[in-house]
């Protein structure tokens, strides 16, 4: 009778070691879970695909309201946009919605009377002024902390389109390659509205 209680007592001992895991077993077991619940949760989170901004975004609006100007409100498609290399007095810079050709004679340079303009063109041209040089800053057409806009205009192949809103123009990034900037315009008045132009910019030097 007690081998028969030996016997029975070693084969509950057996069944009950059998049946625990050891900690070995255990941190094994929940490593691997561990890994599994990990490659579910990078296969669950999308990959977020992140656009650079285009150099040149400009919007043109208000041209729809003049009934001398074509409409032409929308994003200018931009084909060429320079600056002349003349930034110890100030900066000269052109965008147009077409590729500016170098002058034979001149090189590249921005045209300072009206512009010769393809069919269903656009091209803007500015000046700004600043006796001590070109400088990041906000620059308008009253004389302010770093200079100001001597001139700007904006041609169709149909003509001038004039005149265009009040236009503030920051200059943010100054390289020995490219200006940086930042245009808005307010165009609208009492009794009317002018054309506006509003985005941001990148010039090549050259």
């Amino acid at each position: 009778m007690k081998a028969f209680y030996l016997i029975f007592g070693l084969l509950i001992v057996l069944a009950m070691g059998c049946g625990e895991a050891t900690p070995e077993t255990q941190a094994e077991n929940t490593e691997d879970a561990t890994v599994v619940a990990d490659d579910q949760q990078e296969e669950a989170i999308p990959v977020e695909v992140v656009e650079e901004p285009a150099d040149n975004e400009i919007m043109i609006s208000g041209t729809n309201r003049d009934e001398y100007c074509p409409d032409i409100d929308g994003l200018m498609e931009i084909g060429s946009a320079f600056a002349e290399d003349r930034l110890s007095s100030g900066a000269t810079f052109l965008i147009s919605t077409y590729e500016v050709e170098e002058d034979p004679q001149f090189g590249w340079s921005v045209p300072t009377g009206v512009p010769d303009v393809p069919e269903d063109g656009l091209i803007l041209t500015c000046r700004i002024v600043a006796s001590e040089g070109l400088q990041v800053g906000e620059y308008t057409s009253e004389d302010g902390e770093f200079g100001r806009i001597g001139n700007i205009a904006l041609f169709h192949s149909s003509g001038r389109i004039n005149p265009i809103g009040s236009t503030t123009i920051v200059i943010t990034e100054i390289t020995e390659e490219y200006i940086k900037g930042e245009i808005s315009g307010i165009g609208e008045t009492e009794y009317q509205q002018f054309p506006t132009l509003n985005g941001h910019f990148k010039l090549a030097i050259l």
